[in-house]
Protein backbone atom coordinates (compact mmCIF):
# COMPACT_ATOMS: atom_id res chain seq x y z
CA UNK A 1 0.00 0.00 0.00
CA UNK A 2 2.93 2.12 0.42
CA UNK A 3 1.22 5.90 1.92
CA UNK A 4 -2.10 5.32 0.17
CA UNK A 5 -4.68 6.20 2.82
CA UNK A 6 -6.16 3.03 3.93
CA UNK A 7 -8.07 4.64 7.69
CA UNK A 8 -10.77 7.22 7.23
CA UNK A 9 -12.50 8.74 9.98
CA UNK A 10 -15.10 10.29 8.29
CA UNK A 11 -17.53 12.55 10.98
CA UNK A 12 -19.87 13.26 12.61
CA UNK A 13 -18.77 16.87 13.25
CA UNK A 14 -18.43 18.20 16.77
CA UNK A 15 -19.02 14.22 17.74
CA UNK A 16 -15.43 14.26 18.93
CA UNK A 17 -13.29 12.82 15.72
CA UNK A 18 -10.22 15.32 16.73
CA UNK A 19 -9.89 13.55 19.54
CA UNK A 20 -10.08 10.38 18.19
CA UNK A 21 -7.82 12.11 15.62
CA UNK A 22 -5.41 13.10 18.40
CA UNK A 23 -5.75 9.48 20.22
CA UNK A 24 -5.08 7.15 17.51
CA UNK A 25 -2.24 8.62 15.86
CA UNK A 26 -0.07 8.13 18.81
CA UNK A 27 0.23 4.69 18.04
CA UNK A 28 3.70 3.83 16.36
CA UNK A 29 1.86 1.84 13.81
CA UNK A 30 -0.54 4.59 12.84
CA UNK A 31 0.37 7.74 10.29
CA UNK A 32 -2.20 10.49 10.34
CA UNK A 33 -1.80 13.40 7.97
CA UNK A 34 -0.15 15.90 8.75
CA UNK A 35 -3.39 18.18 8.25
CA UNK A 36 -6.71 17.71 9.88
CA UNK A 37 -9.88 17.55 7.69
CA UNK A 38 -8.51 17.92 4.59
CA UNK A 39 -11.67 16.92 2.67
CA UNK A 40 -10.03 15.73 -0.48
CA UNK A 41 -12.94 13.62 -1.67
CA UNK A 42 -15.52 16.25 -0.81
CA UNK A 43 -14.07 18.38 -3.31
CA UNK A 44 -16.67 17.70 -6.41
CA UNK A 45 -19.36 18.38 -3.54
CA UNK A 46 -17.93 22.01 -2.51
CA UNK A 47 -18.10 25.23 -4.38
CA UNK A 48 -14.47 26.85 -5.67
CA UNK A 49 -14.62 29.23 -2.20
CA UNK A 50 -16.60 28.93 0.90
CA UNK A 51 -17.23 32.94 2.00
CA UNK A 52 -18.57 32.32 5.59
CA UNK A 53 -16.89 34.24 8.26
CA UNK A 54 -13.85 32.63 9.05
CA UNK A 55 -13.93 30.31 6.71
CA UNK A 56 -10.74 30.91 5.08
CA UNK A 57 -8.59 28.49 7.39
CA UNK A 58 -10.74 25.75 6.11
CA UNK A 59 -10.21 26.62 2.51
CA UNK A 60 -6.61 26.64 3.51
CA UNK A 61 -6.59 23.39 4.26
CA UNK A 62 -8.86 21.59 2.02
CA UNK A 63 -6.89 20.07 -0.82
CA UNK A 64 -8.23 20.31 -3.95
CA UNK A 65 -5.75 17.90 -5.97
CA UNK A 66 -4.45 14.78 -5.42
CA UNK A 67 -0.90 15.87 -5.64
CA UNK A 68 -0.91 18.27 -2.53
CA UNK A 69 -3.44 14.81 -0.76
CA UNK A 70 -1.02 12.42 -0.96
CA UNK A 71 1.62 15.20 0.22
CA UNK A 72 0.04 14.91 3.35
CA UNK A 73 1.55 11.34 3.55
CA UNK A 74 4.63 11.77 2.26
CA UNK A 75 6.23 11.19 6.13
CA UNK A 76 4.74 7.49 5.76
CA UNK A 77 7.36 4.68 6.36
CA UNK A 78 6.63 1.53 7.79
CA UNK A 79 3.30 2.56 9.32
CA UNK A 80 0.59 -0.41 8.69
CA UNK A 81 -2.36 1.99 8.79
CA UNK A 82 -2.34 5.64 7.08
CA UNK A 83 -5.30 7.94 7.74
CA UNK A 84 -6.86 10.90 7.80
CA UNK A 85 -10.26 12.57 9.53
CA UNK A 86 -12.44 14.64 7.57
CA UNK A 87 -15.84 15.57 9.12
CA UNK A 88 -17.70 16.11 5.89
CA UNK A 89 -17.34 12.91 4.53
CA UNK A 90 -20.18 11.70 6.37
CA UNK A 91 -22.01 14.91 5.18
CA UNK A 92 -22.06 14.13 1.32
CA UNK A 93 -23.07 10.53 0.71
CA UNK A 94 -21.67 10.51 -2.69
CA UNK A 95 -18.10 10.16 -0.85
CA UNK A 96 -18.61 6.60 0.02
CA UNK A 97 -18.02 5.61 -3.72
CA UNK A 98 -15.22 8.14 -4.19
CA UNK A 99 -12.92 6.45 -1.02
CA UNK A 100 -14.04 2.99 -2.30
CA UNK A 101 -13.04 3.77 -5.92
CA UNK A 102 -9.65 5.41 -4.23
CA UNK A 103 -9.18 2.67 -2.22
CA UNK A 104 -11.56 -0.38 -1.71
CA UNK A 105 -10.16 -2.32 1.02
CA UNK A 106 -10.14 1.42 3.14
CA UNK A 107 -11.35 1.39 6.91
CA UNK A 108 -13.72 3.95 7.86
CA UNK A 109 -14.91 4.69 11.17
CA UNK A 110 -17.76 7.18 11.99
CA UNK A 111 -18.80 8.72 15.81
CA UNK A 112 -22.38 9.87 15.72
CA UNK A 113 -23.84 12.03 18.25
CA UNK A 114 -27.59 13.32 18.83
CA UNK A 115 -28.07 15.57 16.17
CA UNK A 116 -29.58 18.39 18.27
CA UNK A 117 -26.68 18.51 20.84
CA UNK A 118 -24.43 18.15 17.78
CA UNK A 119 -26.28 21.01 15.84
CA UNK A 120 -26.11 23.57 19.35
CA UNK A 121 -21.81 22.32 19.79
CA UNK A 122 -21.88 23.28 15.83
CA UNK A 123 -22.81 26.98 16.97
CA UNK A 124 -21.25 26.76 19.95
CA UNK A 125 -17.84 26.33 17.75
CA UNK A 126 -18.98 29.12 15.27
CA UNK A 127 -19.66 31.11 18.66
CA UNK A 128 -16.45 30.05 20.66
CA UNK A 129 -14.26 31.43 17.79
CA UNK A 130 -16.26 34.85 17.78
CA UNK A 131 -18.03 33.96 13.91
CA UNK A 132 -21.17 33.53 14.99
CA UNK A 133 -23.03 36.31 15.85
CA UNK A 134 -26.61 35.41 15.23
CA UNK A 135 -29.09 33.46 18.40
CA UNK A 136 -29.41 30.15 17.58
CA UNK A 137 -32.48 30.30 16.55
CA UNK A 138 -32.07 32.94 13.90
CA UNK A 139 -29.46 30.92 12.67
CA UNK A 140 -31.33 27.94 12.00
CA UNK A 141 -33.80 29.99 10.52
CA UNK A 142 -30.43 31.27 8.11
CA UNK A 143 -28.95 28.20 7.66
CA UNK A 144 -30.56 27.59 4.15
CA UNK A 145 -29.47 30.84 2.54
CA UNK A 146 -25.56 30.58 4.48
CA UNK A 147 -25.68 27.61 2.33
CA UNK A 148 -26.47 29.43 -0.62
CA UNK A 149 -24.10 31.69 0.07
CA UNK A 150 -21.41 28.81 0.36
CA UNK A 151 -21.14 28.87 3.85
CA UNK A 152 -19.03 26.03 4.91
CA UNK A 153 -20.95 22.99 5.99
CA UNK A 154 -20.24 24.37 10.05
CA UNK A 155 -22.90 26.23 9.90
CA UNK A 156 -24.78 23.76 7.96
CA UNK A 157 -26.32 23.40 12.10
CA UNK A 158 -29.66 21.01 10.99
CA UNK A 159 -27.95 19.59 7.85
CA UNK A 160 -24.83 18.21 8.88
CA UNK A 161 -26.81 15.93 11.30
CA UNK A 162 -29.02 13.85 8.76
CA UNK A 163 -26.78 10.70 8.73
CA UNK A 164 -28.86 8.14 7.63
CA UNK A 165 -28.22 8.84 3.94
CA UNK A 166 -24.97 8.78 4.10
CA UNK A 167 -24.22 5.77 6.51
CA UNK A 168 -26.97 3.51 4.05
CA UNK A 169 -24.17 4.57 1.39
CA UNK A 170 -21.38 3.87 2.98
CA UNK A 171 -23.29 0.41 4.12
CA UNK A 172 -24.06 -0.38 0.42
CA UNK A 173 -20.19 0.30 -1.29
CA UNK A 174 -18.06 -1.08 2.31
CA UNK A 175 -18.40 -4.67 3.56
CA UNK A 176 -19.59 -4.55 7.36
CA UNK A 177 -16.26 -5.93 8.46
CA UNK A 178 -14.83 -2.15 7.46
CA UNK A 179 -16.97 0.02 8.78
CA UNK A 180 -17.41 1.40 13.01
CA UNK A 181 -19.50 3.21 14.51
CA UNK A 182 -19.28 5.04 17.96
CA UNK A 183 -21.39 6.77 19.34
CA UNK A 184 -20.53 10.11 21.21
CA UNK A 185 -21.53 8.82 24.59
CA UNK A 186 -19.20 6.06 24.26
CA UNK A 187 -16.37 8.84 24.71
CA UNK A 188 -17.02 8.88 28.14
CA UNK A 189 -14.76 5.93 28.52
CA UNK A 190 -12.43 6.70 25.75
CA UNK A 191 -9.71 4.19 26.68
CA UNK A 192 -12.21 1.27 25.96
CA UNK A 193 -13.12 3.24 22.50
CA UNK A 194 -9.50 3.07 21.51
CA UNK A 195 -9.16 -0.53 22.39
CA UNK A 196 -11.97 -1.31 19.80
CA UNK A 197 -10.69 1.30 17.35
CA UNK A 198 -7.11 -0.70 17.56
CA UNK A 199 -8.57 -3.95 17.41
CA UNK A 200 -10.29 -3.16 14.15
CA UNK A 201 -7.54 -1.92 12.67
CA UNK A 202 -5.76 -5.24 13.64
CA UNK A 203 -3.57 -2.97 15.60
CA UNK A 204 -1.62 -4.30 19.15
CA UNK A 205 -2.96 -2.91 22.16
CA UNK A 206 0.07 -2.86 24.30
CA UNK A 207 0.47 0.42 23.58
CA UNK A 208 0.27 3.60 25.85
CA UNK A 209 -2.64 5.98 24.65
CA UNK A 210 -3.04 9.10 26.38
CA UNK A 211 -6.76 9.60 26.26
CA UNK A 212 -6.80 12.18 29.25
CA UNK A 213 -7.91 15.42 26.95
CA UNK A 214 -10.72 16.06 24.82
CA UNK A 215 -9.93 18.04 21.62
CA UNK A 216 -11.51 21.29 20.54
CA UNK A 217 -14.27 21.35 22.78
CA UNK A 218 -17.19 24.21 21.82
CA UNK A 219 -18.55 26.78 24.76
CA UNK A 220 -19.03 29.93 25.21
CA UNK A 221 -15.92 32.04 26.59
CA UNK A 222 -16.42 33.17 29.99
CA UNK A 223 -13.49 36.14 28.72
CA UNK A 224 -12.82 36.71 25.05
CA UNK A 225 -9.31 37.78 25.79
CA UNK A 226 -8.75 35.04 28.26
CA UNK A 227 -9.67 32.00 25.49
CA UNK A 228 -7.83 33.54 22.79
CA UNK A 229 -4.42 34.36 24.74
CA UNK A 230 -4.79 30.61 24.85
CA UNK A 231 -6.17 29.75 21.80
CA UNK A 232 -3.97 31.85 19.49
CA UNK A 233 -0.53 32.29 19.15
CA UNK A 234 1.11 35.03 21.18
CA UNK A 235 4.93 36.64 22.72
CA UNK A 236 4.41 35.05 26.04
CA UNK A 237 3.55 31.79 24.80
CA UNK A 238 6.52 31.94 22.57
CA UNK A 239 8.62 32.78 25.15
CA UNK A 240 7.56 29.67 27.48
CA UNK A 241 7.80 27.45 24.31
CA UNK A 242 11.35 26.08 24.44
CA UNK A 243 11.26 25.32 28.45
CA UNK A 244 8.19 23.07 27.43
CA UNK A 245 7.91 19.52 25.90
CA UNK A 246 5.36 19.52 22.65
CA UNK A 247 3.05 17.24 24.40
CA UNK A 248 2.84 19.39 28.02
CA UNK A 249 2.04 22.26 25.74
CA UNK A 250 -0.42 21.05 24.00
CA UNK A 251 -2.06 19.51 27.15
CA UNK A 252 -1.78 22.25 29.45
CA UNK A 253 -2.97 24.41 26.54
CA UNK A 254 -6.25 22.02 25.80
CA UNK A 255 -7.34 22.28 29.58
CA UNK A 256 -6.72 25.85 29.93
CA UNK A 257 -8.93 26.84 26.88
CA UNK A 258 -11.73 24.58 28.26
CA UNK A 259 -11.55 26.21 31.33
CA UNK A 260 -12.50 29.23 30.19
CA UNK A 261 -15.76 27.86 28.25
CA UNK A 262 -19.22 27.84 29.98
CA UNK A 263 -21.44 24.80 28.48
CA UNK A 264 -24.87 26.03 27.35
CA UNK A 265 -28.27 24.09 25.84
CA UNK A 266 -31.08 25.41 23.78
CA UNK A 267 -34.42 26.30 24.84
CA UNK A 268 -36.86 23.42 25.60
CA UNK A 269 -38.82 25.07 22.52
CA UNK A 270 -35.86 24.91 19.93
CA UNK A 271 -34.84 21.48 20.96
CA UNK A 272 -38.43 20.41 21.11
CA UNK A 273 -38.56 21.62 17.05
CA UNK A 274 -34.97 19.96 16.24
CA UNK A 275 -36.22 16.87 17.25
CA UNK A 276 -39.42 16.84 15.62
CA UNK A 277 -36.73 17.95 12.45
CA UNK A 278 -34.22 14.71 13.10
CA UNK A 279 -37.32 12.12 13.93
CA UNK A 280 -37.26 10.47 10.48
CA UNK A 281 -33.96 10.32 9.62
CA UNK A 282 -32.95 9.10 13.28
CA UNK A 283 -35.53 6.29 12.68
CA UNK A 284 -34.31 5.67 9.09
CA UNK A 285 -30.47 5.31 10.81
Amino acid sequence: MGRTPNFFIAGAAKSGTTSLFHYVRQHPDVFMSRVKEPHYFCVPDFPERFEGPGDQGFNDNTMRTLEDYMALFDGVQNERVVGEASVYYLTFPQVATRIHKFNPDAKIVFILRNPVERAYSAYMHTVRDGRETLSFEEALEQEAARKEQNYQPLWWYKEAGLYAKSIETYMSVFSRDQLKIFLYEDLADSERVVRELLSFLHLRDDVHIDTSIRHNQSGKPKSRAMYEFFAKPNAVKEVIKPFLPKDFRQKLGQRAKSMTLVKDKPSPKTEKMLARYFREDVLHL
